[in-house]
């Protein structure tokens, strides 16, 4: 009984997991190297150093695949460190309006992964630790405010050394990259190790 009037009609598509030209633009990847240092206090007057290094072959995966690193802690201290924590983190950041028109923005993180390494570093030691943690088969591509007006996605990875004696902590925070891998048009199947959709064309 009523009537309806439909001024204009707008289709809007959010990436949750698709294809990338990461790999096009950045053929070969570099080694990443993340280093933190921090001077701490304990014992009232005792002082001492921290430092904290983490190193990957590259940053860069796909959905599923292991990520392997190293982590190298320098304890200058007169301490034991006991405590060492790796976290996958995503920050998802989303761009909107409101009815005046007013851009409005809200940045949410979350942790994908943990992992807790058990230790017994000695005072004025170095110990290094290989550390690997699965991705989820399922990831947002990682993508900046220029590749979409409606949200971002980017993850850290972050290695964190608890100092409880100084009440306090040392991080170091890796960049990383999720991208999809190209789809074999030969087969119409994704490469091996991926969990991409089948294309459009592959469908039809």
């Amino acid at each position: 009984m009523g009537r309806e009037h439909i001024l204009a009609k707008k289709r809007m598509y959010l990436l949750v997991q698709g294809t990338s030209d990461f790999h096009k633009e950045n053929p070969l990847q570099n080694p990443v190297l993340v280093e933190a240092e921090k001077k701490v206090s304990y014992n009232c007057c005792s002082q001492g150093t921290i430092c904290l290094q983490v190193q990957m072959e590259k940053n860069t995966f796909t959905p599923g695949e292991r990520v392997i690193f190293t982590t190298e802690i320098n304890n200058q201290t007169s301490k034991c460190i006991k405590t060492v924590i790796f976290a996958l983190y995503a920050h998802v950041q989303y761009e909107g309006f409101t009815p005046n028109a007013e851009r409005r923005s809200r940045a949410d993180s979350s942790e994908l992964l943990r992992q807790e390494a058990n230790t017994q570093i000695t005072p004025f030691n170095t110990t290094k630790i290989v550390s690997a943690l699965n991705l989820p088969q399922v990831l947002s591509v990682s993508s900046s405010t220029r590749d979409s007006e409606i949200m971002s996605t980017h993850y850290e990875l972050v290695s964190t050394v608890h100092l409880p004696w100084s009440l306090t902590s040392v991080k170091a925070k890796v960049p990383i990259i999720i991208t999809s891998a190209p789809v074999d048009t030969a087969s119409c199947q994704p490469l091996e190790g991926t969990a991409l959709a089948l294309s459009q064309e592959c469908q039809n």
